[in-house]
C-alpha cells in the first residue's frame, strides 16, 4: 500500500473538537497499527503540519496546562516493511514520529521542523515546544 502526500496537510487547531478516547485522551494525528508493506511518500516533498503552536500554548505555561495530553504526529505500532520518505513533518503537537515494535523500517529524505518562530535556529522561546521528539523507534531491522 502506498499513500502519497503531494501537497500540504495542515491539521486542525480546534483543540476542543479534537478526537478523543472515552477517557478524554486525545487521539494521534496519524495512527497505523499492524500495517504491512506500507509506504508513505511524496512525488516532491509533502508537508504535514501538526499546528503544534496551538497545542504548546503560552511559552512556559502551555505544558502546565496540557502536559502530555497532546497527539503524536505519526504513530506506527507493530508494523512491518514500512517506508517513510520525501516528507516534511512540521510542528508536531507532541512526539513527531513514534514507531513501536516495527520490523523493517526505512526512513529517508524526511525532515522534521519544530519551532515557534521562523528564525533558522532555536532560541529560548522555541525550547518551550516541549516533548516534540524527532524519531522514536523500537523493534528490529
Amino acid at each position: 500500500v502506498t499513500i502519497s502526500f503531494d501537497g500540504t496537510i495542515v491539521l486542525s487547531n480546534d483543540l476542543k473538537h479534537w478526537p478523543r478516547s472515552s477517557g478524554s485522551k486525545v487521539l494521534e494525528c496519524f495512527l497505523f497499527n499492524n500495517a504491512k508493506n506500507l509506504t508513505l511518500t511524496s512525488s516532491g516533498k509533502g508537508l504535514i503540519d501538526g499546528n503544534g503552536g496551538k497545542w504548546w500554548g503560552i511559552p512556559g505555561i502551555g505544558y502546565l496546562v496540557r502536559q502530555e495530553n497532546r497527539p503524536r504526529l505519526m504513530r506506527f505500532e507493530y508494523c512491518s516493511d514500512l517506508t517513510v520518505e520525501n516528507l516534511i513533518l512540521k510542528n508536531s503537537p507532541y512526539w513527531t514520529f513514534f514507531a513501536g515494535q516495527v520490523n523493517g523500517l526505512t526512513v529517508r529524505y524526511t525532515d522534521i521542523d519544530v519551532r515557534r518562530t521562523n528564525i533558522d535556529r532555536h532560541d529560548i522561546i522555541d525550547l518551550t515546544a516541549f516533548n516534540t521528539d524527532g524519531f522514536d523507534v523500537t523493534g528490529r531491522n
